[in-house]
């Protein structure tokens, strides 16, 4: 059977050719395209955990209502206290208070409204790696009059390292109060919601400055295993109700509804126009099998008067599309392989689009890298296999039921 079917394949080689190109084109575009997105989708996970919602937040249960506004007078008051609650659990290894608030910056009638973040710099740097995205200068420090600024916004108000900048903004009691802080350091995330809008400040300073001695408005909390944050964040709650009842709540990153729906639907999405790409290249596989069943009537018919089986029939025709799949296959995972570990390496810049496009909130960073994988790889050659012999199923049904006598005498 093997001979038979390597034969039948050779014997029109132009359109084996023609056949095994579709395969392999959509089984580099399955592969490349799943790393790309794969590498997207991940990369909006890390900068949504690491910048804005942790594994798990605490929060006053007065500032969720109200999350948006950056309410200052709904804190948590003797955080440190707070926080020994939260390492009690044994699934968390880590936990850094900050305080987040609006602010107007002011540099030479340079007016900008902005986010600043008060940080301790030694604990933040665990979970946002501020100390590995300083570009210029360095990082904060405890006790200092002193600011990290995004990349993007020190060129949007012509900032460099050395330059005071005078920070005005509301007290947690409503008052007006301003500070002059100085840049040590220019940050460059690759994320243009935060390059272009954000700066932090010590944790001490900012307390300092807003009137929140001792508080902040929020609690990162990185646990041991992700997924099981909602759990987490519920046993948290339980012991936080024990000491603080009603006073505080516990959000886990997968509750950052829109963000989290999102992500879900882009790997979805990407699901879709995956088989949808080896659906449609299955069909040159189709269109091969039946041309090539057509064609070789008598000689169907002649193999059957000679003894052979339907599913020896069937099986010919299903190993040449095996053949044909398991070659186009290996040929487009290779092609596919070295496109996504380019894309991994190199990827793709948006930061021109991205700068265009104004307040950009989504925390994804302006160039897009693929996640290169084995894995992927050899899924990816699997599935063209795999839709090579499902589409040569029709044909060789075919082929099986045809009759000895009535095949001899077509043309």
């Amino acid at each position: 059977m093997f001979k038979i079917a390597l034969r039948n394949i050779f014997r029109n080689k132009r359109r084996s050719v023609l056949t095994g190109l579709s395969i392999a084109v959509a089984v580099m575009i399955a592969i490349y395209i799943w790393a790309l997105v794969s590498g997207i989708v991940d990369n909006l996970f890390d900068n949504m955990i690491r910048m804005t919602s942790g594994h798990v937040r605490i929060l006053n249960s007065d500032y969720v209502k109200r999350e948006k506004m950056l309410p200052l007078e709904a804190n948590i008051q003797d955080y440190k206290q707070v926080e020994k609650v939260a390492e009690a659990n044994p699934n968390v290894t880590l936990t850094v208070g900050r305080i987040k608030f609006g602010v107007l910056l002011d540099y030479k009638g340079n007016n900008k409204p902005v986010v600043g973040i008060g940080i301790v710099p030694e604990v933040e740097s665990q979970v946002s790696r501020l100390d590995e995205k300083i570009a210029q200068g360095r990082i904060i420090k405890v006790g200092q009059e002193e600011m990290n600024i995004g990349a993007n916004l020190a060129r949007e108000m012509g900032l460099k390292l050395g330059d005071t900048l005078t920070v005005v903004t509301q007290t947690a009691y409503g008052s007006i109060t301003a500070m002059n802080l100085k840049i040590v350091g220019i940050f460059n995330y690759g994320v243009v919601s935060v390059d272009k809008t954000t700066f932090f400040m010590p944790l001490d300073k900012a307390q300092q400055l807003l009137d929140l001695n001792g508080a902040v408005t929020e609690i990162f909390i990185i646990v041991k295993d992700m997924n099981k944050a909602p759990e987490i964040a519920k046993d948290i709650k339980v012991s936080l109700e024990r000491v603080y009842s009603g006073q505080y709540t516990t959000k886990s990153w997968q509750d950052v509804g829109f963000m989290f729906a999102y992500m879900k639907l882009a790997k979805g999405t990407y699901a879709i126009i995956y088989f949808l790409v080896l659906f449609l290249a299955s069909f040159t596989i189709l269109n091969t099998m039946f041309m090539s069943v057509l064609e070789r009537t008598k000689e169907i018919g002649m193999m059957k008067s000679l003894g052979m089986r339907d599913r020896q029939v069937m099986g010919v025709i299903l190993l040449e599309a095996l053949l044909i799949g398991t070659i186009a296959s290996f040929v487009g995972a290779i092609w596919g392989s070295i496109i996504a570990y380019y894309l991994s390496v190199v990827g793709i810049d948006f930061t021109a689009t991205f700068e265009t496009m104004g307040n950009f909130n989504f925390p994804v960073s302006s160039i897009y890298r693929a996640i290169f994988s084995w894995g992927i790889v050899f899924f990816g050659s699997c599935m063209g296999i795999v839709f090579s012999v499902i589409a040569a199923i029709p044909p060789a049904l075919r082929a099986a039921k045809m009759e000895p006598t009535e095949a001899l005498r077509e043309i």
